[in-house]
């Protein structure tokens, strides 16, 4: 017979999976390939095997999280079919936040070919982040969810797995289009893509395009919302070292995010 975990067994490694994601994905350097293979393990669990909706759902409260609003530049994508290649991202590189990468065919211009201005970041809910197109290839649209879990399934994650039978193949040569890390004689490997952006100098690996969206989303469920209210304080953090951080992420006027957790009563408000 099958049982559900309990609610005390999903705040705990809800609290050990948030700490293990901010670990991994919120360096003072580049972020290591492995680390964000692992993340995306953790994501999958909480967000596409359904945990986070599970235990909100039992204890009353609404999860949201922030994501890049990348709804214009998707809309704008049917005027420009000169557009082959569409990264959303939201990410950091060398310390500087670096989204909405696109390749075209068109001559180069000096005025973007989509709107790259003024994107701004919006509450979703657990579907709506998981459903939101973050890459486009050639004509191939690929969600939130479809990105972690190839990367946990598929790219070595949790299982790797060669075989690309139909969509796969296209979320293969998505992934590998464009990719990104240090000086080509300090990385590891030959990048496997098209494009490749040197973007962090003390950069070892190479990564994907759903490498850096894998990141975006740990840095969204890191920031999860619950009916509302913020659930770490991320205000304090001063970066003075690696375990202060992490107590000041799992904490909150020195208490931990289990009891943070406890703190808030069944109709959703905090007690």
């Amino acid at each position: 017979m099958k049982s559900e975990p309990d609610d005390e067994t999903l705040k705990i490694q809800l609290e050990s999976d948030l700490s293990t994601l901010f670990r991994l994905t919120f360096t003072n350097g580049p972020v290591a390939e492995g680390d964000v293979r692992i993340a995306a393990v953790i994501l999958r669990k909480w967000l596409c095997d359904g945990l986070i909706g599970q235990l909100c759902h039992r204890l009353g409260h609404t999860p949201t999280f922030p994501v890049l609003d990348n709804s214009s530049i998707l809309q704008a994508l049917t005027q420009q079919p000169s557009i082959s290649y569409l990264l959303t991202g939201g990410v950091k590189f060398d310390g500087q936040p670096v989204m909405a990468f696109y390749n075209s065919s068109a001559p180069a211009s000096e005025a973007p070919l989509i709107p790259l201005e003024g994107l701004d970041y919006i509450l979703v809910a657990t579907s709506k982040m998981l459903g939101q197109q973050r890459v486009f290839h050639d004509g191939n649209r690929f969600t939130c969810e479809e990105i972690i879990r190839f990367t946990a399934n598929k790219l070595g994650g949790a299982h790797l797995d060669f075989d690309r039978p139909g969509r796969f193949d296209a979320m293969q040569r998505a992934a590998e289009f464009m990719t990104f890390g240090g000086p080509l004689d300090k990385v590891r490997g030959k990048p496997p893509g098209e494009l490749y952006l040197e973007l962090e100098p003390k950069g070892r690996a190479i990564l994907s395009g759903f490498h850096i969206e894998i990141v975006a989303a740990a840095s969204s469920f890191i920031q999860l919302r619950l009916n509302g209210e913020q659930l770490i304080d991320f205000g304090g953090v001063l970066r003075p070292t690696f375990m202060g951080r992490i107590r000041k992420l799992i904490g909150l006027r020195r208490r931990k995010l289990r009891q943070r957790l406890h703190d808030f009563s069944v109709d959703g408000t905090p007690k």
